[in-house]
């Protein structure tokens, strides 16, 4: 696929892309996106032959390879839309070929318990950066083929994936059940149109991805549903929500997912 915007990038004295840290034509071609610089070394850790390649603000990023030898990277992004266009564009002029965010998300439909693991088939832009790029009309879908591989990696895992829409936004705390009373009111025309899942990053990922060639995905956990009291959420088939290593160890699930992904994607990148 051709890129939509040629590299505008000036590289620094010592010859690396500015925000990154990261070579031209540095990355590997498979790259996982978490938000949190500490959770890239901690999947990193996933890796066979993991090494650690550069650190950049909140750009960290490690390379290595899967289980079956599939090369493999990942870059923390930091969170919202403004990080993953920087992380996007400087990943391509890297020489990354597909992008997968691994992250947690809000869920919206009564179904989701903590724990789940949804993939994204597209989602409501309702951030800003990618208005930046392209017009309201255009979609924010998933590439299919990723889509496609990461279904396949969760059930050869037998791990019970959710399929579908994620909301994409930009303040934080404007829909966080802690801060606004009126959260509810507010996303009821998501739930009602059967979203499942709110974040921060997919919104910018996939059109501006789609833009700079890149094949793009996203699996998230859900770390809490935004609407259900904590007694409904109780016997949750992931384990329990309290104890501290519940989300590590599904962050891993989803990520080992992703990782499975890449060796299935390899011939096609």
């Amino acid at each position: 696929m051709k890129r939509y915007l040629p590299s505008c990038l000036s590289l620094g004295a010592d010859g690396l892309l500015p925000a990154t840290g990261l070579k031209p034509m540095g990355s590997s071609p498979f790259v996982l996106l978490p938000g949190d610089p500490g959770r890239s070394k901690t999947l990193s850790g996933y890796f066979r032959d993991s090494e650690f390649t550069a650190h950049r603000g909140t750009f960290a990023t490690y390379s290595g390879h899967t289980e079956k030898g599939t090369p493999i990277g990942v870059t923390s992004s930091g969170m919202g839309a403004a990080c993953v266009a920087t992380a996007l564009e400087e990943l391509a002029d890297a020489g990354a070929k597909a992008v997968v965010r691994v992250g947690t998300c809000g869920g919206l439909q009564p179904d989701l318990m903590p724990g789940q693991i949804v993939i994204a088939s597209g989602c409501v832009r309702g951030e800003g950066a990618s208005y930046e790029f392209v017009p309201p009309e255009y979609p924010a879908v998933a590439d299919p083929f990723l889509v496609t591989a990461l279904m396949e990696a969760a059930k050869e895992m037998g791990e019970p994936v959710k399929v579908g829409l994620y909301r994409s936004h930009d303040a934080f705390y404007m829909e966080s059940k802690a801060a606004h009373p009126g959260l509810r009111e507010r996303m009821e025309q998501w739930i009602q149109s059967g979203v499942q899942v709110v974040e921060n990053e997919s919104g910018t990922l996939f059109p501006y991805g789609h833009l700079l060639g890149l094949r793009t995905g996203c699996v998230c956990v859900v770390f809490s549903n935004m609407f259900l009291t904590q007694e409904e959420q109780g016997a949750n088939p992931y384990g329990d929500p309290g104890d501290p290593q519940f989300m590590p160890r599904r962050i891993e699930r989803a990520a080992r997912i992703a990782m499975r992904a890449a060796e299935l994607m390899e011939g096609m990148l």
